[in-house]
């Protein structure tokens, strides 16, 4: 009985142990995986400090360019203001100028249309007032062209009445007493786009505009002065930058209304291109309502104005008037193409005519 109890008590206590080793394994391992978790944890927290400083630093970054934002709107919005102001002083300034410029045009007009007084009231006084020593009067002398007028004195560039042979009533022209020797009758003058260009046969026929600004003689009377005698023909160019160039021909007439004013030269010089801008064999005059190019396109209505077209080619100074800026890219422009290419329209022309024997 003893031994069975001995037995017994020794099977516990073997199990008793085996159980405080198991026990002190796991105790063991649990403290092997608190230090790790522990560890771990500690980790962790390094990272969240290192996460904290990054944001941080991204709200400061953000703060910085927030600032840098708000600073560059408000100086965008200072400098859209100023453009407003300066673009309404500039709209002002423009108008003072427009303002300017037409009272000098008034003012420049009124000088002109006086001199042409004062030289007609000398050319009356020494048509009627001169007495020869018989005690008749000086035949009245008929000034044919500016050439005659400049060769009987008169060598100050203005408005003056000439008398064409064949045709019943005088004629205002403005004569250039001052290029090239002075003495050029002129028949077309662009030089601000104050008179319109864009007109049809008749008004090209009898003509149009100011001879103290911007005009055109008209064909019938170019016609006429130009069956006189033999003349010359000069045309003064002047770009947007302000160079000016001149195409010079030796012998220049157009044909009469039947002929549809046709145009006959001769002989080409000047500074505007080697080659002529005019049609030298010969071109008839076309308007929007008389087609008498020889292009199925209808030269006059496309690239507008009256002129010698001929297959449209390569000039026409009676085209729209573009202002500096919107000169460029322009086919139906005041157009002379060996002087400044096929779509850059000019600034100012001149066509004038001066006899061959002057």
């Amino acid at each position: 009985m003893e031994r069975q109890e001995s037995s017994i008590l020794e099977v516990v206590l073997n199990q008793t142990s085996r159980l405080e080793i198991q026990l002190l394994e796991n105790s063991l391992s649990t403290y092997k995986l608190e230090k790790q978790l522990f560890q771990q944890t500690q980790e962790i927290l390094k990272i969240h400090e290192k996460n904290s400083l990054l944001e941080n630093k991204i709200l400061e970054m953000e703060d910085r360019h927030k600032e840098e934002l708000d600073t560059i709107k408000e100086e965008k919005e200072s400098l859209q203001t100023l453009v407003s102001r300066q673009s309404y002083i500039i709209q002002e300034l423009e108008k003072q100028l427009n303002k300017a410029t037409n009272n000098n045009t008034i003012l420049q007009k009124q000088q002109l249309e006086l001199m042409d007084t004062v030289h007609n009231l000398v050319s009356l006084c020494s048509k009627e007032g001169v007495l020869l020593k018989n005690g008749k009067k000086e035949d009245e002398k008929s000034f044919r062209d500016c050439g005659d007028l400049y060769q009987a004195g008169f060598n100050k560039s203005g408005v003056y009445t000439i008398y064409i042979n064949n045709v019943s009533e005088p004629k205002k022209v403005y004569c250039n007493m001052e290029t090239a020797g002075g003495g050029w009758t002129i028949i077309q003058h662009r030089e601000d786009g104050s008179v319109d260009f864009q007109r049809g046969w008749k008004e090209y026929k009898l003509g149009f505009g100011s001879p103290s600004g911007e005009y055109w003689l008209g064909n019938e009377i170019i016609f006429a002065i130009t069956s006189q005698r033999q003349y010359s023909l000069r045309i003064e160019l002047m770009d947007w930058e302000g160079n000016r160039a001149y195409s010079l021909y030796d012998r220049f007439h157009i044909g009469n209304e039947k002929q549809n004013y046709r145009l006959y030269l001769k002989g080409h010089s000047g500074t505007a291109g080697k080659q002529s801008s005019l049609i030298l064999h010969g071109a008839d005059f076309s308007t929007k309502d008389a087609d008498n190019d020889n292009c199925m396109c209808k030269c006059a209505l496309m690239l507008t104005g009256g002129w010698w077209f001929d297959a449209c080619g390569p000039s026409n100074l009676n085209g729209m008037y573009y202002s500096a800026g919107h000169n460029h890219g322009k086919l139906n422009g005041i157009k002379w193409h060996y002087f400044k290419g096929p779509s850059y329209s000019l600034r100012a022309t001149t066509m004038m005519i001066r006899a061959l024997d002057y």
